[in-house]
């Protein structure tokens, strides 16, 4: 498949109106259906680094970020699409909100995020690279206070 520009940005607002809305209800595999194949590899800043059924990588979401994180909003992201490759790339500040799934917790951060999506032939989510500051000051303040929280 070639993809083109207008279809790498409808995918790039697409995946991430899916994603951010998993942080809800910590859903992603669901709110992302359709959008991401059955396999798919990945490597995140977070150390998360595999390939297999899309079922394992939102498994280490459901497990961490979904678990931590309550809302997830890109500030005026740039999308590069590139045709010859079938790429997506996002790039853009990142303000999430650290809480816990806890009440008493508001934490929200600001980082700067670059996701690099490859499609396959049937313009699903094939390979997910995911760029940021996982040791940012603030990032770790607020997941260290939240996990300080969990553990009261």
């Amino acid at each position: 498949m070639t993809i083109t520009h207008e279809q790498g940005k409808k995918f790039a607002a697409d995946i991430m109106a899916a994603f951010a809305d998993g942080f809800k209800a910590n859903n992603h595999l669901e709110t992302t259906s359709g959008l991401v194949a059955d396999t798919i590899s990945w490597d995140w800043s977070d150390g998360a680094i595999g390939e297999g059924p899309k079922e394992e990588i939102f498994d280490h979401m459901k497990n961490t970020w979904g678990f931590m994180v309550d809302t997830f909003m890109l500030v005026s992201p740039t999308v590069v699409v590139d045709t010859t490759h079938d790429k997506v790339v996002i790039t853009s500040q990142l303000v999430i909100n650290i809480t816990g799934g806890l009440k008493d917790q508001n934490n929200p951060i600001l980082n700067t995020v670059c996701f690099i999506f490859k499609l396959d032939d049937t313009g699903k989510l094939c390979r997910w690279e995911g760029y940021w500051d996982q040791a940012a000051p603030n990032l770790l303040a607020a997941m260290g206070k939240v996990t300080e929280a969990l553990k009261a």
